[in-house]
């Protein structure tokens, strides 16, 4: 009986060892730093200095204060630093409110699964509570895009030529932020000094109890602050499931490929293991820096009308009709009642109407494009009744046109088969300043936001991230 006891045992435990969860432990505590080709690094300090710009620009949200004013009751040790205020709170308070910031404007990048950028909050928060090497961060930093990338590869369904959306979670009602709860804990459980078996434990933990529902970010539904809290929740979870793991608590290590786990309870089967599994390539490398704070699948039409407004010299008054011709899953997502006429800065950014009667009005859609007082705008309600959108199935995901019609009878076209930014061509360095100086500079001088530059660019140098987070802190 012995025997048969230690033989099923060591089976259990052959099984639990060749799980994703072990693979996805093994593939973080072997990679480091030295591994790392230069162009990555460089793709990931771009990450982070976008994502902080972002961060910065979400500061008059509705819903910072509120997540400020609730870690401040929840209390604990001040082990990491709240962006723009400089509250010091515990990493996990501080990693939820950062991951609210980073989010808001639905102006941060587009890779490693999703707006993996999300998952800064969560590995900075715990790279300043261990005062961890700016080399130690920014490889945390890589596995999150690598492993979450791996997540997006294994459900996806569209062209490569296209931006991936794992059609099979968000047709079941899932979002992508899925993901956290598998790229989250290796890479947060390699600073924390977890090894393999505690981060597989620390995934299967995080991912059995973090599973982020598609009504965060549904086609009929109106968007609401929650919807900023997608990945960042599963982060902060992350971050619990790690500290758990690392004394001892078990998780469901075979949380992804069990009959009860995520491939076949999420995705319904649609999860393909071989690609998950194949940690071949860079995928940080395939990372895309949004030109315009909107919807990914916004950006074409948007930059179509822009382009017509600009050259023709139209105003607002001009206008007769625009019809807009958008991808098919653009025009489910963004022309629904919910969200034609917006109320809060969630849905303005998902909205096909206002985004393109704001365009006409301003000639730019940026970061004070969602201001409250501009959905009651007489002249933005007025273009947005002007406004037809229509399914064109022949427009791939990114891609959309405009046609806008004028008073005295004039007609103008414009198709944009690739927005900038979304392309094979990359924002440029010197465009990710300009984006982020745009943004800061309302709330910082020049020299601060320069000094912010040189941290991001040499962050490796860095023997204690807290220098990084004290520069995000608004003077006075």
């Amino acid at each position: 009986m012995t025997f048969q006891r230690d033989l099923a045992w060591q089976q259990l435990d052959l099984t639990y060892r060749s799980s994703v969860s072990h693979h996805f432990a093994r593939y973080a505590l072997a990679l480091n730093y030295s591994m790392l080709p230069e162009i990555v690094v460089h793709q990931a300090k771009r990450c982070v200095l976008d994502a902080l710009g972002c961060a910065i620009g979400a500061y008059e949200a509705p819903g910072r204060t509120i997540c400020e004013a609730t870690v401040k009751e929840i209390g604990g040790p001040q082990e990491a630093t709240v962006f723009c205020s400089g509250l010091r709170t515990s990493a996990l308070n501080a990693a939820l409110v950062n991951s609210f910031l980073v989010r808001f404007l639905d102006y941060n990048d587009w890779g490693g699964g999703g707006h993996n950028s999300d998952a800064l909050s969560s590995i900075l928060a715990v790279s300043e509570r261990g005062k961890v090497s700016g080399k130690d961060f920014l490889t945390s930093l890589v596995i999150s895009y690598e492993l979450g990338g791996r997540f997006r590869d294994s459900v996806a369904m569209s062209s490569p030529a296209e931006i991936p959306i794992p059609k099979t979670l968000e047709e079941r009602g899932w979002t992508g932020d899925i993901r956290g709860g598998l790229n989250q804990p290796p890479a947060l459980g390699k600073l924390m000094g977890l090894n393999e078996e505690q981060i597989a434990n620390a995934i299967g933990i995080c991912l059995s109890h973090a599973l982020p529902l598609g009504i965060l970010d549904a086609h009929r539904e109106e968007n609401v602050m929650a919807k900023n809290l997608r990945f960042g929740w599963v982060a902060h979870d992350a971050i619990l499931a790690c500290m758990l793991a690392k004394k001892g608590f078990t998780g469901p290590v075979r949380i992804v490929e069990s009959d009860a786990g995520i491939r076949n309870v999420i995705a319904q089967g649609e999860m393909d293991l071989e690609r998950l599994m194949d940690f071949s390539g860079w995928r940080i490398l395939d990372v895309k820096f949004k030109a315009m704070p909107a919807n990914a699948t916004t950006h074409g039409h948007v930059f179509a009308t822009l382009a017509i407004v600009k050259e023709q010299d139209l105003k607002p008054e001009d206008i007769a009709a625009v019809h807009i011709g958008a991808p098919v899953r653009e025009s489910r997502h963004t022309t629904t009642p919910a969200k034609k006429y917006p109320r809060n800065a969630e849905s303005a950014d998902h909205s096909a109407f206002y985004a393109n009667a704001l365009a006409i009005k301003e000639r730019a859609f940026g970061p004070d494009s969602i201001e409250p007082e501009k959905f009651t705008d007489p002249v933005v309600l007025d273009l947005i009744e002007k406004i037809t959108v229509e399914a064109d199935p022949s427009l791939g995901r990114i891609q959309g046109a405009s046609e806008i019609l004028t008073k005295d009878g004039r007609c103008f076209r414009k198709r944009v088969d690739v927005p900038h930014g979304l392309g094979d061509v990359s924002l440029t360095d010197k465009e990710l300043e300009e984006k982020f100086s745009e943004m800061a500079s309302k709330h910082m001088r020049n020299e601060h936001i320069r000094k912010i530059f040189d941290a991001c660019w040499n962050v490796e140098k860095l023997d204690d991230l807290g220098k990084l987070t004290k520069l995000m802190i608004f003077p006075g």
